[in-house]
């Protein structure tokens, strides 16, 4: 398409151009076929802009429960009755504590002492080792008495069990509290003959004999 006159300016050029392209715009409008409804897709957001994927990155991460276990005595209930058990905090130095929570605690020997008075109770026989990074002079003994802190109520039936009923007071396990402190768990037990041993052994391979029956059955 050409124009009617000759512009001498360049205002005339501008103007024919405009005319052209817009001819141009109405020739392909005439010739493309209407947008139908099958031919519109809706938009698809890219996977890693999903708002429910954003909601999980930007929350906390579930922690785990932490585990407060110290140690556990398992030779205590092999070869004793758990008659009653009782939480008692400990009497500890700063080098005992430092070793503690390395981990290095071990209850297997132990044994609970209550005074003649039964005013006090005190751990002895449990090992826990010397501490690596502290000097031999500010170290502490392994395998020293240690006092439990109980009341005087508490120290006094543990004296009269001992005493008249000829019970052993062992410790079970030691772990942190909430407040982070270490206690320890005692219990009060009765000895265990070879008959009661063998009974508990029964007893325990029966019951794992009933679990393994249990996760194999399937109803065909």
């Amino acid at each position: 398409m050409m124009c009617g006159k000759k512009s001498g300016g360049s205002s005339g050029v501008c103007v024919c151009a405009a005319s052209m392209l817009r001819a141009a715009t109405l020739v392909l409008l005439a010739l493309c076929p209407a947008p139908t409804e099958s031919f519109i897709t809706p938009f698809r957001a890219p996977h890693h802009y999903s708002p429910t994927r954003l909601l999980a990155k930007s929350g906390k991460k579930k922690k785990k429960p932490k585990d407060n276990t110290i140690c556990v005595n398992r030779q205590a209930r092999r070869n004793y009755e758990i008659i009653d058990t009782l939480e008692a905090g400990i009497s500890l130095v700063g080098t005992e504590m430092k070793s503690i929570r390395q981990g290095k605690m071990n209850l297997v020997d132990g044994y609970v002492r209550p005074s003649k008075n039964g005013r006090e109770c005190e751990l002895f026989n449990v090992h826990i080792s010397k501490h690596s990074q502290s000097a031999e002079y500010f170290n502490h003994e392994e395998r020293r008495p240690r006092k439990l802190l109980v009341h005087k109520e508490e120290a006094r039936r543990l004296l009269q069990q001992t005493e008249r009923a000829g019970m052993t007071i062992v410790p079970l396990k030691a772990y942190f509290n909430e407040q982070n402190k270490v206690k320890v768990q005692i219990g009060v037990c009765r000895g265990k003959n070879v008959r009661d041993k063998r009974q508990d052994i029964k007893a325990r391979e029966a019951k794992r004999e009933g679990q393994r029956m249990m996760k194999t059955f399937r109803i065909s």
